[in-house]
């Protein structure tokens, strides 16, 4: 899609241009390994017909095969950057009259840009996210069916920080995208607690409701829940 590399490349230079304006700057960072155990709630294309599903995190448990979820950031003086990366697998089949129906959903989302601190408690910030959705699906006498497609959106947003102590840290974030998706949009609420210089625990509400069709996928999902990590700070 042209769009997605036309938005992909645009997040790159927005990327590359911040670092290069705080170059000089003292750069601090952090590094965030986390689970978000995320409820999804919404329309997906199985084998060419819409399929609507609600499934809740002891439900994906349940049908987890692998998944990880890890964050950057770095912050000098005005300037910021951050990468947000997430994979999971889901893998589940039941037992029919007419045979065995498979199902496995791999999804991919990736998010990166740059922050520009407009005061001491607020940033805005501009990027891309990316997400891809690869569904196999083994159906009775018809066999093996494979749906697979990926797209990129342009975001902007705001966060704000209101509490931000040596201990303790608290924010709130959104922001808006266009591009391939219909409407893609994202709102969380987080915090933090200090135990040094180096070590925190992170824990945030986030939702993300996407709005994406093509000719062979349809992800009209809403996914919600809590995420809780290790911040590893230098």
């Amino acid at each position: 899609m042209s769009s997605t590399r036309d938005i992909s490349f645009a997040a790159l230079s927005i990327f590359l241009a911040g670092f290069s304006v705080s170059a000089q700057a003292e750069w601090n960072f952090q590094i965030t390994p986390y689970l978000w155990a995320s409820n999804l709630d919404g329309t997906t294309t199985v084998a060419g017909r819409d399929i609507d599903f609600d499934a809740s995190f002891s439900d994906l448990v349940s049908s987890l095969d692998a998944g990880g979820a890890i964050r950057f950031d770095a912050q000098a003086d005005t300037w910021g950057l951050f990468l947000d990366g997430m994979v999971v697998k889901l893998k589940d089949d039941e037992q029919t009259a007419v045979g065995t129906l498979g199902f496995t959903v791999k999804q991919e989302i990736i998010e990166g840009g740059i922050s520009y601190r407009l005061t001491e408690q607020l940033n805005a910030y501009a990027g891309a996210r990316y997400q891809k959705i690869d569904q196999d699906v083994t159906l009775p006498v018809i066999g093996d069916r494979n749906i697979s497609d990926s797209w990129a959106d342009g975001i902007i947003g705001l966060h704000w920080l209101p509490v931000n102590t040596d201990k303790w840290t608290l924010w709130l974030r959104g922001d808006i995208g266009a591009g391939d998706s219909d409407s893609i949009w994202l709102a969380g609420v987080g915090g933090g607690y200090k135990f040094n210089k180096t070590w925190s625990l992170l824990a945030a509400y986030r939702y993300l409701s996407t709005d994406f069709e093509s000719d062979d996928l349809k992800w009209d999902v809403d996914q919600y829940g809590l995420g809780i990590g290790l911040g590893i700070s230098w």
